[in-house]
């Protein structure tokens, strides 16, 4: 039988874990790298706790624009314009033709296009930075800027944003919501079931 002292550790200790996991639940990401941290933060105060959460990510759905937004714990390092943490990933219903996905990989590798889902996803370290990057993008894929051009256009607005100014090119979207149901390629299949003939 246990003695009263163990049963009071083992309470306390139970009730320690408790109140630490209710602490995470309130705001998470709280032991998360300082970029991720600030991502979570961010995208909490503007879209409310996520929808799911695991020990490395934070996922929203259908949040503003988006169709999806994840905060990764561990983002990829990336030096363009500035080096930074790419750990804020969102995406948008939007049709990238194939001859396009060079061109987008060109001016930021990024900025994702998803053929078989449809999507054009933006990996960042914060939305203006994603917005900024997707509307970039669209302009490269609308033919309005070569992928040089969209670099420059990218390194003078994020100097804007690094200033604490938001240039009118990172404040709003400007891709046109199309239906998800319209832009997906689920492709042609090559491969029939044993026992199908074409």
């Amino acid at each position: 039988m246990p003695s009263p002292k163990s049963v009071h550790l083992t309470a306390a200790l139970v009730l320690a874990v408790a109140v630490g996991r209710a602490s995470a639940e309130e705001r998470p990401a709280q032991d998360w790298p300082a970029a991720s941290r600030a991502a979570a933060d961010a995208i909490v105060a503007k879209y409310g706790p996520p929808q799911e959460q695991t020990a490395t990510l934070l996922i929203w759905y259908r949040n503003g624009p988006w169709i999806r937004t994840v905060v990764h714990k561990l983002g990829a390092e990336h030096d363009f314009p500035v080096k930074h943490q790419d750990v804020l990933e969102q995406s948008l219903p939007y049709k990238v033709p194939l001859n396009l996905y060079s061109a987008v990989a060109t001016f930021n590798g990024s900025v994702i296009p998803d053929r078989t889902r449809g999507t054009l996803t933006a990996f960042g370290a914060s939305e203006a930075e994603n917005i900024l990057s997707l509307n970039l993008a669209r302009a490269v894929v609308r033919g309005e800027m070569n992928a040089e051009q969209a670099r420059d256009a990218q390194v003078a607005a994020e100097r804007d944003l690094a200033n604490g100014k938001t240039p009118e090119i990172a404040a709003k979207l400007r891709i046109e919501q199309q239906q998800e149901g319209d832009v997906t390629d689920p492709d042609t299949a090559m491969i029939l079931p044993p026992g199908r003939t074409p």
